[in-house]
């Protein structure tokens, strides 16, 4: 059976989401956990990737595995012996085909400032600091330029692959703050590597006044590759939520037996 999982991680220690040679990620735990269970190796196919330090509320996996032991009793025993930082939130029994990848319909992420006058301790692994007071409702306005499909050269970081096309649709942004934290939110199909920190750290220009509505936008409609070079910091980014077409309990595609059952 195919097996379906919404995982979240604390990415400070973790040298991403990819199977990397002697470095911890969250593939390579997951894998190593399920070994330990099943007694033989599972290859994991997880839907994003994340780099360094990112963190993740809502990454999806998925692997094949005999029917010995149900979606359940598999996530109970995934987070006894995955380590601390990763944990296993929901798993259900997924089509068959199922490519958490391929399928996934938008990728939601949010990235998570605080610009008080001292920097954060309790939340300083989840958050960064900014050293001024942003406009948030000027950051907010600008981030609605981002709606629509768009070549988002500008914002691509140097593992977007040479030639690879840099279009792509984002269906929603947003500022809001809370408090001294200002949370910026993005969706859309896909997204370029490092494009949410980039886009982010040119959001910063605008709630500081370096930047206006108009140069922003300006950068977005013709900034040429990598033209927002500043990237704020991998540990304010969570990937926050994958969505799915027919999604069953746990926010992933449904088997024809659990669609019927409804």
């Amino acid at each position: 059976m195919r097996v379906g999982l919404v995982i979240e991680y604390e990415g400070t220690a973790l040298h991403g989401s990819q199977l990397q040679a002697n470095a911890r990620t969250v593939q390579g735990e997951l894998e190593a956990a399920l070994h330990a269970i099943f007694g033989e190796m599972k290859r994991v196919h997880l839907a994003s990737r994340t780099d360094a330090g990112v963190h993740a509320m809502g990454q999806v996996a998925a692997f094949d595995a005999d029917e010995r032991l149900d979606p359940e009793t598999i996530r109970k025993a995934l987070n006894r012996y995955l380590p601390e930082d990763i944990r296993t939130r929901c798993a259900q029994r997924a089509p068959d085909a199922f490519d958490p990848r391929r399928q996934a319909t938008y990728r939601e992420y949010v990235y998570t400032m605080n610009d008080a006058p001292s920097a954060p301790a309790v939340f300083r692994r989840t958050e960064v600091h900014v050293r001024h007071r942003l406009d948030e409702a000027a950051m907010d306005d600008a981030s609605r330029v981002l709606v629509g499909s768009h070549d988002f050269a500008a914002f691509a970081g140097p593992a977007t692959p040479d030639g690879a096309s840099t279009v792509r649709r984002v269906e929603s942004a947003a500022v809001r703050r809370k408090g001294d934290r200002l949370i910026f939110t993005l969706r859309g199909n896909a997204f370029l590597h490092q494009q949410v920190r980039r886009t982010a750290a040119a959001l910063v220009a605008v709630g500081r006044g370096a930047m206006n509505r108009d140069g922003f936008e300006s950068l977005v409609a013709t900034g040429g590759r990598g033209a927002a070079s500043k990237v704020l910091a991998p540990h304010g980014l969570c990937l926050n939520k994958i969505g799915y077409n027919d999604e069953g309990s746990c926010g992933l595609p449904q088997t024809p037996a659990q669609a019927e059952s409804l």
